[in-house]
């Protein structure tokens, strides 16, 4: 994908849903999506009718086509070939078509033969196409219980083998439940996908929270704000929504951002700019850059390693914050430099964050146009300092928010 990925689980029969949902995917800064559910007695030219709506929006989609589904996949490969070619035919050749979902969450050893036959299958009868598989979050034990590896480092090397894999794609919905327990299993999961997806040469996506239920509360503005930025600044390069429709209202799921009567909410509007402010200012950015770490700032989370002054970053000597808010701080290279990614780490606070380097490098912050500005000149908004031997620069950030700079 030339856009950074940001897309989301659909669910909608394609009975229902047909080329005029594509204005609400647009208007909600998605460059990625999942079709609607096709199956037998579906349309044909309206979904392709769907797919050129998308094509002329610049989204990408991921067909969810019931002939691609793993079922059977490895215990019967030639009628999965058969089946899967006969959606490959329909939709395979347009050009807004990413690739195929292959399922979601196996959780057995007959769910991942089949998820692993499907993907390599998918990808033997069209490498052009890449295929869709999610996975379940981690827990502690899964490793011996669900994944049958000795860590999920060597699950994720042997699945991404196994099945060809491109991407590892999860998702992770503790971080809007009450209390930090859930927030540490979230930074758990982000951790542990990164580094599996690092250690397999693949690319980790994780989808985040954009509907309340069960416990989860339904996502602010400020929460789904945290969510993005905390997910990319962790080394996420793709993110999907869950969920975008109500469709028929069930349990206590409440507040999507179309809701049970085909109407925007409030959630609409809040995922809306989230989604497009960071595609405005640093989607380009993230698409290219190449992540080297991650770290908390002030409290660490799910094993995260804590920002230690002077001896984490050779170049970057402290983070500090004035109101004593955590941060998580991303590390990256783009166009051979190093660049900062810092996250205000508080759903519910502002604060005043610095950073601190050697008085003789240049801290340059990445600004809306994309321009750079030396943070000792074009102060107006933000804090510039120094000591003998420091330069400090910073900014107030709103809970979850993120700001970019590049050290020298």
């Amino acid at each position: 994908m030339k856009k950074f990925p940001i897309g989301f689980w659909n669910y909608t029969s394609a009975k229902e849903q047909g080329a005029e949902a594509v204005r609400d995917w647009a208007d909600l800064g998605m460059t990625m999506a999942n079709s609607p559910e096709y199956y037998e007695g579906c349309d044909k030219e309206k979904m392709r009718g769907l797919l050129d709506a998308c094509a002329e929006k610049g989204i990408k989609v991921v067909l969810c086509d019931h002939r691609a589904r793993w079922w059977g996949a490895a215990t019967d490969p030639d009628a999965y070939r058969q089946r899967f070619g006969e959606a490959l035919a329909d939709f395979g050749d347009h050009p807004a078509v990413l690739g195929f979902h292959v399922g979601d969450e196996p959780t057995t050893d007959e769910t991942f033969a089949d998820a692993i036959a499907a993907h390599r299958i998918q990808l033997e009868m069209a490498p052009h196409l890449t295929p869709h598989l999610n996975f379940i979050p981690y827990w502690p034990g899964q490793e011996e219980t669900i994944l049958k590896a000795p860590t999920f480092a060597d699950w994720a090397k042997r699945m991404a083998e196994e099945a060809d894999l491109r991407i590892l794609c999860y998702d992770c919905y503790a971080q809007m439940n009450p209390g930090e327990d859930g927030v540490h299993t979230y930074y758990t999961n982000l951790r542990k996908f990164s580094e599996g997806a690092d250690a397999s040469g693949i690319t980790p996506w994780t989808t985040l929270l954009s509907v309340g239920h069960f416990r989860y509360r339904c996502p602010s503005e400020d929460d789904l704000r945290w969510q993005l930025n905390t997910a990319v600044a962790s080394g996420m390069k793709g993110i999907l929504w869950f969920f975008i429709y109500e469709r028929a209202p069930k349990s206590n799921y409440r507040l999507p951002p179309i809701d049970e009567f085909g109407e925007r909410t409030e959630t609409f509007a809040h995922l809306s700019r989230v989604n497009r402010h960071f595609q405005a200012h640093m989607g380009e950015f993230f698409t290219d850059a190449k992540h080297i770490a991650t770290y908390h700032v002030g409290k660490a989370y799910g094993g995260y390693p804590l920002f230690e002054a002077g001896k984490t970053d050779p170049v970057l000597l402290d983070v500090t914050c004035d109101h004593n808010l955590p941060a998580v701080l991303g590390i990256f290279e783009r166009d051979g430099h190093r660049w900062a990614a810092l996250v205000n780490n508080s759903t519910t606070e502002s604060g005043l964050f610095k950073l601190h380097v050697p008085r003789d490098v240049t801290l340059w912050r990445y600004n809306w146009d994309h321009d750079l500005s030396d943070m000792k000149i074009d102060r107006w908004d933000a804090y510039a300092g120094e000591t003998e031997s420091t330069n400090i620069g910073g900014d107030w950030l709103a809970p979850g928010q993120m700001k970019l700079y590049r050290l020298g």
